[in-house]
């Protein structure tokens, strides 16, 4: 069933068709919130899983500029066009990553997760060179689990740094323990074993693991854990794109 925008958000709709996001896509209020916010380049707190994104909803379109709530437009330079979904899409903007952090230089937030846990899923990787978004990455899969989505964000954001060619410090920073811990630690033992945990006892996920060791030789780094869901920009952020791939598959499942 497609969204409907109450009246008082007809201008944030019409705002949003003319700026690239069709109707059909938009099928749950808050998926609404999370294009409106990625286009408008805002950075709202989106409240709890469940409850209402409506409130969101009218902050945004009280902030579009002028022009855009009167006609539905963007001005130049107020905001990006919406990226494609799928994999390593771009965006930029002056998005700060978050004032707790040292974020000089160049840093990467990784994130991915699934709802429910297996089904369809979301990663996404964002960029900050510092504490200005640069570059944003992100996708999804139709079957998949939390642990996955969070091995591959961070697989990718390795990947696409490594893919710069270029030779300069970075972090890489994930709320996942199962990630830092098993690229920091725990992925040498396996791989020792034969990539197994034990003579009898099989590796999940091994793939992954093969592929990031195999990343993690191009891009030598100790990733970083930062707790989520704790206020982070840059991992909020990062959390809010792996939604949206999450979406996009819901929504390509539908269209099939």
């Amino acid at each position: 069933m497609t969204y409907k925008f109450p009246d008082g958000l007809q201008p944030l709709s019409t705002w949003l068709t003319k700026n690239g996001v069709e109707a059909a896509e938009i099928k749950s209020e808050r998926q609404a919130a999370f294009f409106a916010q990625q286009l408008a380049g805002t950075r709202f707190r989106f409240p709890a899983k469940g409850a209402s994104c409506l409130a969101l909803l009218q902050q945004i379109q009280e902030v579009l500029p002028e022009q855009a709530q009167a006609t539905g437009s963007i001005p130049d330079g107020d905001a990006s066009p919406r990226s494609k979904k799928g994999r390593n899409a771009s965006s930029s903007g002056t998005r700060s990553a978050g004032a707790s952090l040292d974020l000089t230089g160049l840093v990467i937030f990784a994130d991915g997760g699934c709802e429910p846990n297996p089904g369809p899923g979301g990663w996404a990787f964002v960029v900050y060179r510092d504490g200005v978004e640069i570059h944003a990455g992100y996708g999804g899969e139709r079957e998949a689990t939390n642990n996955t989505m969070e091995l591959t964000a961070a697989l990718n954001a390795l990947r696409w740094f490594a893919g710069l060619g270029v030779d300069e410090p970075v972090r890489l920073l994930c709320d996942s323990q199962y990630v830092v811990k098993g690229c920091n630690e725990w992925r040498h033992g396996w791989k020792k074993k034969g990539w197994k945990r034990g003579p009898s006892a099989p590796l999940a996920n091994v793939e992954l693991w093969q592929a990031l060791d195999e990343a993690l030789a191009l891009v030598p780094i100790t990733l970083e854990w930062v707790k989520g869901h704790a206020g982070t920009t840059g991992n909020e952020r990062a959390d809010e794109m792996a939604e949206i791939g999450r979406q996009g598959v819901l929504a390509a499942r539908k269209r099939a």
